[in-house]
């Protein structure tokens, strides 16, 4: 999924149970299975026969389906703040190819990226029409207007969220499925609970800004400090594009963590409350019973 995984499982040493090395091998299995279904940097993925059918309608697996589901009903729950169909916006600003390709040919991408359609002004929900459609439980989707889909964040909470379940159910005591910062922990460790320490956003090496006790919950991190390259006119972008007109938002945090029931919630409210403001962005929270922390650029860490 273009980032790292990392997955810590525990297991109950009984007779007819599986070790945790092979439950942890066979998670890691899992989500490379979920990549190549979802990758918008692989040609053969859903995503990207989806992405290039000009509108058609493609039959997809329905793991993709269930993903698309959560992926439209998160940009209704946010008011469009959130929307995973700006991949083409992403494409045309150099992001269409993994982050460790962008790095190795930086600023060789096109320069200009899509002008994006008139949005309301800030602070008002967005309300242009989801450009998904989907034919009945198990059938094919299709994608108008231009859209593109683009798994990123979403994706990588969601796999968190299934392959946990998986583990728990395949007899784990307690798991942590952590794609590249989206994570989900269920069960208990040796502490019974999870402590999660979220890095620096201006150096890794530094203390820790947030340490963050999880019991069966998601957490998720974003940051336009990460994902950042130049276009080939040498403007300077990242990945945390405003819906409004599909360029990278203008945003006054550094980063922003989210703790919420699922790891594909707390991916979702990363976004939404980042571009939302505090006002909106707290009512998300008080919604979907999450809470946040923002780092500012002068490097102070505060709740939302």
């Amino acid at each position: 999924m273009g980032t790292d995984c990392h997955v810590v499982v525990r297991a109950a040493p009984a007779p007819g149970h599986p070790g945790a090395d092979r439950l942890a091998d066979e998670a890691v299995v899992r989500v490379r299975s979920l990549e190549a279904r979802w990758s918008r940097f692989m040609p053969t993925s859903d995503t990207s026969r989806l992405n290039g059918a000009g509108g058609r309608p493609v039959q997809v697996d329905p793991s993709t389906l269930d993903l698309l589901r959560r992926a439209d009903a998160a940009r209704r729950a946010t008011h469009g703040w959130f929307d995973p169909f700006l991949g083409r916006a992403l494409a045309d600003l150099g992001y269409d190819r993994t982050f460790d390709e962008i790095d190795r040919h930086r600023g060789a991408w096109a320069a200009a990226p899509s002008a994006g359609a008139a949005r309301p002004a800030i602070g008002e929900p967005l309300r242009t029409p989801s450009p998904l459609r989907l034919d009945g439980g198990a059938g094919p989707a299709a994608l108008g207007g231009g859209a593109a889909f683009d798994p990123g964040g979403i994706g990588k909470g969601h796999a968190a969220d299934v392959v946990s379940q998986e583990l728990i159910a395949a007899g784990a005591v307690g798991a942590l499925v952590n794609l590249g910062g989206d994570l989900r922990v269920r069960g208990a460790n040796d502490a019974d609970s999870w402590r999660i320490d979220v890095r620096n956003p201006f150096d890794e090496s530094l203390d820790p800004v947030v340490e963050v006790g999880l019991d069966d919950t998601g957490l998720a991190t974003s940051s336009p400090l990460k994902r950042r390259w130049h276009t080939r006119d040498g403007r300077p972008v990242h990945h945390i594009l405003d819906p409004r007109n599909g360029a990278p938002a203008a945003l006054d945090l550094a980063a922003i963590t989210v703790v919420a029931p699922e790891g594909s919630t707390a991916e979702m409210l990363t976004t939404a409350v980042a571009l939302a403001g505090p006002i909106h962005g707290a009512a998300l929270l008080r919604r979907h019973r999450a809470r946040a922390w923002v780092v500012t650029f002068e490097g102070v860490v505060a709740p939302v």
